[in-house]
């Protein structure tokens, strides 16, 4: 065989990212499930951006009450930074919910209160579109670990302690300090 010369194109992109027509995968009854990096989804903050691995995306279209929908079930493991003690921590993330896809915001006023509504103009949107919606509103607004978890803002404190020195001891549970109380009495020796 000949030699000819050889042609570089891009890669062809990955299934979830090309823009589909909503309304006829609803009419179709659909049924996509995917592994995507948290990379790839579009809008996610950089905050959010670190993951343990892929965000697992299971979509499956139809139509009720005359309105094409999707249930949307989401699942991922974060990796945000506690806004408590500023450490990683592990923040599982798990969505389910079902998606009224409507292409205008009057078409959106008109749907049923036990849907949300994912807005697709002109119909058409991209499979991670739908996830990163769904992720977007199952993240807090604020990262940090829970009242049960270990937080290292609690042993910050021993940790602080110069060469081995015994950290300061906390206050008796029962005893409240006023760091202020005696202002008054220094405000009025400065007047005399």
């Amino acid at each position: 065989m000949p030699r000819t010369p050889t042609y570089h194109t891009r890669p062809m992109s990955e299934g979830w990212s090309k823009p589909r027509d909503l309304a006829k995968l609803a009419e179709m009854r659909a049924h996509f499930e995917f592994e995507i990096p948290v990379a790839d989804l579009p809008g996610i903050p950089e905050e959010f951006s670190v993951a343990e691995g892929p965000v697992h995306l299971r979509l499956q279209f139809g139509r009720e009450q005359g309105l094409a929908v999707a249930q949307v079930l989401l699942e991922a493991v974060l990796r945000p930074v506690c806004q408590r003690c500023l450490t990683e921590m592990r923040l599982p993330i798990a969505a389910d919910s079902q998606l009224a896809l409507v292409d205008s915001e009057a078409q959106a006023a008109a749907v049923p209160e036990e849907f949300e509504c994912f807005l697709a103009p002109q119909g058409h949107a991209t499979l991670a579109a739908l996830g990163a919606e769904e992720l977007l509103l199952a993240l807090p607004i604020v990262p940090r670990q829970g009242s049960g978890e270990l937080c290292a803002a609690s042993g910050a404190a021993a940790a602080a302690a110069p060469d081995g020195a015994p950290a300061e001891a906390p206050a008796p549970a029962g005893e409240t300090q006023r760091p202020f109380a005696d202002l008054r009495a220094l405000l009025e020796r400065a007047k005399n």
